[in-house]
């Protein structure tokens, strides 16, 4: 059986007998939101029910509680059944991936029967990107991108259409509450029908456990997508959880987390820029990219042994042991991180 080496693996550690601080998985440090702390004892009579077949049901609820159409949202098991969806379904034979990107993405089309062809942008783009996409059924890229929290993928989006490309865009917004919507491409799905925006409950709300997310494109392409998505893809207690949330008023979640995540990018960054041994990427999202000179792996049992567990990126297109990926959690968290790191330097 093949192991993947996502982050988030708190279950298997506590198993092995480890506990510490997970920066590996880059969740909320505030949610969930508080009404769901508040009631949930609430959401236990779901168990016993079956979730609604009707895609529109929990269409409604998303609409509530982002604002956009529910005719143009289809909801999934997590992004991640919204990855596998489009990998069956869409057509086309040549998938390019804007690199780093995240990894379920190339797994997906290949299963679908797609060759996967890699655009890396990292550590510089290639001079002339267009070329790629111009023999590409299928591009794939993330806003803000995974594991760099980036938004070049944005400028090669518009390129293209303005060069007249009618490729097919599928586009990872995982993330895309952490920046605020203004960078999202959602509302061009009704007039760009070549457009997939993949979307997740999981990161922003910190509902990991619920698998919860929705894929974003043109209502007629939703029609299509629903026709190939398994019956009761969204269990029922996500389905009450959304219904709390999308009665209550949420700006002060929101605005709580936007505080809080400039608050520490600043901390981290004025820190990171501090350590003689790391370099780090200017992540726009609430997770960093960073990297040694040379691969250490004595580093990362130090890190283990301290209780901390970072998300190593060597599975990624282009990345090596040399780079990992921590997520950006409170104050404490944060500065518990960085003194291990520091502990290392000193002592290495």
């Amino acid at each position: 059986m093949s192991m993947n080496p996502h982050g988030g693996r708190v279950l298997e550690w506590l198993k092995e007998g480890k506990e510490g601080i997970d920066l590996s998985a880059s969740l909320n440090p505030l949610g969930p939101p508080e009404v769901l702390r508040k009631r949930w004892l609430d959401l236990f009579p779901a168990l016993s029910l079956y979730p609604p077949l009707d895609p529109r049901f929990v269409g409604r609820l998303l609409e509530a509680i982002y604002g956009f159409p529910q005719e143009a949202l289809l909801p999934c098991n997590g992004a991640t059944q919204g990855i596998y969806l489009l990998g069956r379904v869409l057509s086309g034979k040549t998938v390019v991936i804007v690199e780093p990107c995240f990894t379920e993405y190339a797994r997906a089309f290949r299963l679908g029967g797609k060759e996967i062809r890699h655009l890396p942008v990292f550590p510089e783009s290639p001079l002339n990107p267009l070329e790629a996409l111009r023999r590409a059924d299928i591009v794939v890229l993330g806003n803000p991108g995974n594991p760099l929290g980036d938004t070049e993928g944005l400028s090669l989006y518009f390129r293209a259409r303005e060069e007249g490309l009618s490729t097919v865009f599928v586009v990872d917004e995982a993330f895309q509450e952490f920046l605020g919507e203004e960078t999202s491409l959602v509302f061009r799905v009704f007039f760009d029908r070549n457009l997939y925006i993949v979307r997740s409950l999981t990161k922003y709300f910190a509902l990991a456990g619920l698998r919860g997310g929705f894929v974003v494109t043109h209502p007629e392409n939703v029609t299509l997508l629903c026709d190939h998505l398994e019956p009761w893809s969204v269990n029922t207690v996500l389905v009450r959880a959304l219904e709390l949330l999308a009665s209550e008023d949420l700006s002060p979640f929101r605005e709580a987390t936007r505080c809080w995540l400039l608050g520490e990018k600043a901390f981290l960054e004025r820190e990171f820029s501090a350590l003689p041994f790391l370099s780090f990427f200017p992540s726009r999202a609430n997770f960093y990219t960073l990297w040694m000179e040379e691969e250490d792996p004595e580093f990362f049992a130090f890190l283990e042994t301290r209780g901390i567990f970072v998300r190593r990126l060597g599975d990624f297109f282009g990345l090596d042991g040399r780079f990992f990926r921590v997520a950006v959690r409170t104050r404490k968290e944060n500065e518990r991180f960085l003194e291990v790191v520091k502990e290392y330097g000193r002592t290495h």
